[in-house]
């Protein structure tokens, strides 16, 4: 069965958490977007050295250990529940402004 190029999911808490473990295998990529109200908050958890007037564009890369640092922020908190299945299935994990967080699995790692 050929693997989906991309899967994007509307961030709606748990109901997209509980939906992701069964998509890993029938996608290379799964993008979640978050409200943009979240891009303020993310861009201070993921740039600590950030200057006040900097503009708040984020561009962060890393494994699964990225969920658990974003899921310290408030609404966000079920993102660690996805970080042994990620970390399982050797995911990588971008998050991007507007606030998105995009799940490449070892397949789609390969053909880049």
């Amino acid at each position: 069965m050929e693997k989906e190029p991309l899967v994007k999911l509307t961030w709606h808490g748990h109901e997209t958490i509980e939906s992701i473990p069964a998509l890993l295998d029938q996608a290379k990529q799964i993008e979640i977007t978050l409200p943009s109200n979240y891009n303020h908050a993310l861009f201070r958890k993921l740039h600590l050295q950030g200057r006040p007037d900097e503009p708040e564009v984020i561009d962060a890369f890393g494994g699964p250990e990225l969920l658990a640092e974003i899921a310290t922020i408030k609404g966000l908190g079920e993102l660690a529940a996805l970080t042994e299945p990620l970390t399982a299935a050797h995911a990588t994990l971008q998050v991007f402004s507007p606030p998105k967080v995009v799940i490449t699995l070892p397949a789609a790692n390969l053909q880049t």
